[in-house]
């Protein structure tokens, strides 16, 4: 096993905890996928950020930004409690070499943090016993006993595209083949995985040496993701190879950058509910890659706000927005909360 291929990616669905395993399943397959290396170093010159009219184009039909307010808007926000203030900043799990340093607000206020605090260190290699396990088949067992014949040739099909090998591929469980689905596609559309937004983060941390907290952990993530009932494991897989079919995956990547780009959630949130038309069980699926993880989330960044310390929180752009997202959660708990 490599370990210097886990590292991370993202879409509207998938937590840290799928970039993992598809990315452990990626070294199991020996598939070259474009940044599977080394996390973006943290002085990489500054290039323009925004999506060239070329890299828009890659994607069939994007969904395209709303107009720029006049005051320049990040996906960051200053949390402030009695005793303290915190950054939240909406991070997307791929990128481009274009996109560091981060705009200089970004940067001021993780530069300004004591501590930062991730979803979940990407970069450990601690909790990898018995993960094959839990992402894989035990032969004569493969995925094509798991799932109907007819998503079977569809997958299939995708895999032939993408050059995954077949039989490596059929090994892993749904959720994992569906996490590499994606990876595949982002790398196409020219994400790397190495300029992950949270993988640059880290990066940062460890030489300025602060310490870094985490929400979760990969392992609890894992668990969470393979300890879906088969019918969800089925209809995330679906989705993927569907997304792929209709080219809204391509979509996808492309308006959560501009949403991520200029600070829009209201974008963010459509770009979403777009993706998850005409899905499977995307109301179920939400609520356990999404929402259900919320509760835990929220309870730490509370305790963070407690003390005197200014903590930089980097999660998951989509954990952000919406009704249910960690916004409105620490506004309904009182907290004042102001987008940078």
């Amino acid at each position: 096993m490599q370990i210097k291929f886990l590292r991370t990616f993202f879409t509207v669905t998938f937590s840290v905890a799928v970039a993992f395993t598809a990315l452990l399943a990626v070294s199991l397959i020996g598939l070259p996928i474009a940044g599977a290396v080394e996390p973006v170093p943290s002085a990489k010159p500054r290039i323009d950020a925004t999506l060239t009219s070329r890299e828009t184009a890659a994607a069939t039909e994007a969904p395209k930004a709303t107009p720029a307010p006049a005051i320049a808007k990040h996906f960051l926000w200053e949390v402030k409690s009695p005793s303290t203030t915190a950054y939240l900043f909406g991070t997307i799990h791929v990128g481009k070499a274009a996109f560091y340093p981060l705009p200089a607000a970004i940067e001021a206020a993780a530069d300004t943090a004591a501590k930062l605090v991730v979803e979940a260190d990407i970069t450990r290699t601690d909790e990898l016993e018995g993960v094959p396990a839990m992402i894989g088949y035990t032969p004569p067992d493969n995925l094509a006993q798991h799932i109907p014949k007819s998503l079977v040739e569809r997958l299939k099909r995708q895999l032939a595209r993408f050059k995954v090998p077949e039989a490596a591929a059929l090994s892993m469980k749904p959720f994992v083949v569906g996490g590499l689905l994606a990876i595949s596609e982002f790398s196409r559309l020219g994400y790397d995985m190495a300029y992950g937004v949270d993988s640059y983060l880290i990066g940062k941390a460890k030489e300025d040496g602060k310490q870094i907290l985490e929400l979760e952990s990969q392992r609890a993530q894992l668990a969470l993701m393979a300890q879906m009932p088969p019918e969800l494991q089925e209809a995330f897989l679906d989705n993927a190879v569907a997304g792929l079919e209709a080219g809204s995956t391509a979509e996808q990547v492309t308006g959560m950058v501009n949403a991520w780009q200029t600070g829009d959630t209201a974008l963010m949130e459509e770009v979403a509910m777009a993706v998850n038309k005409n899905m499977r069980q995307t109301a179920k699926l939400d609520e356990v890659l999404l929402y259900g993880r919320h509760p835990g989330m929220l309870a730490k960044i509370e305790g963070y706000l407690a003390t005197r310390e200014l903590h930089f929180i980097a999660v998951g752009s989509l954990h952000l927005v919406g009704p249910r997202g960690l916004l409105a959660g620490l506004k309904s708990k009182g907290f004042v909360v102001i987008q940078k």
